[in-house]
């Protein structure tokens, strides 16, 4: 082989090398936490392929390697609220179902979950921890039965690029009468995705009440509190 063809051939072996380690680099757990946090609205294609890439490694990533402590939390003030544990649950952006597993810790049988990625459904699915799966875009109509969930758990679904508060009155639509909505919001979207003004709207219509919000850590390793915690019930018509 000529020097040339060699040097060329050298520097292809080099490209694809980097290529490898590229490819490592992008699946680290705060390359993907970034990437979920650099999502937008107006992208949907984006955040398939994200949760697509991730639905496997989740797990491990977000509790292993990022110290996520919300779906504890979530499941914690979920059985403070409701003493019922036959009690219907909807896992809102379960996801691979972190929440829906911790919720059965707590003791709650019958949850299903929604969410928008189909890979990320699957292992939700395939692990046990959710009995109905509904692949739905929070950002449309659910087109799903009215008043037929005791409560809606959710975490990690309002943050950054995900979804903004003009879901709420769909999902409120879902609860009976009495019925909880108990999630984390990002601070960072309390304003910029309208739920704190949406809360405000929902309240002043007698829809609903906020029980209670709380500031505290999403995840272990955060140096102040990240997200509110908020248990938001359904009023009667």
């Amino acid at each position: 082989m000529d020097p040339e063809a060699f040097s060329g051939l050298c520097s292809v072996k080099r490209g694809v090398q980097t290529m490898g380690k590229d490819r490592e680099t992008e699946n680290t757990p705060e390359r993907l936490l970034a990437r979920a946090y650099a999502l937008r609205n107006d992208n949907p294609e984006e955040t398939l392929k994200l949760y697509a890439d991730w639905a496997e490694t989740y797990d491990h990533t977000m509790i292993d390697g990022l110290a996520y402590r919300s779906p504890r939390r979530i499941a914690a003030l979920a059985a403070a609220s409701e003493s019922r544990r036959d009690a219907r649950v909807l896992d809102v952006g379960c996801g691979t179902g972190l929440l829906a597993d911790c919720l059965r810790g707590e003791g709650f049988s019958r949850i299903d979950g929604l969410d928008y990625s189909a890979p990320m459904l699957a292992v939700a699915k395939r692990e046990g921890r959710i009995e109905e799966a509904f692949l739905r875009d929070l950002n449309a109509p659910l087109a799903m039965e009215a008043e037929c969930y005791d409560m809606l758990a959710s975490t990690g679904t309002f943050t950054h690029g995900h979804v903004g508060a003009e879901c709420l009155p769909g999902l409120l639509a879902l609860l009976v009468p009495g019925g909880r909505l108990i999630c984390t919001v990002h601070h960072d979207v309390w304003d910029e995705g309208g739920f704190g003004a949406g809360l405000q709207a929902l309240t002043d219509a007698g829809a609903a009440v906020l029980r209670s919000r709380e500031a505290d850590l999403l995840f272990e390793d955060d140096d102040e509190p990240t997200g509110w915690y908020l248990v938001v019930e359904k009023r009667p018509a």
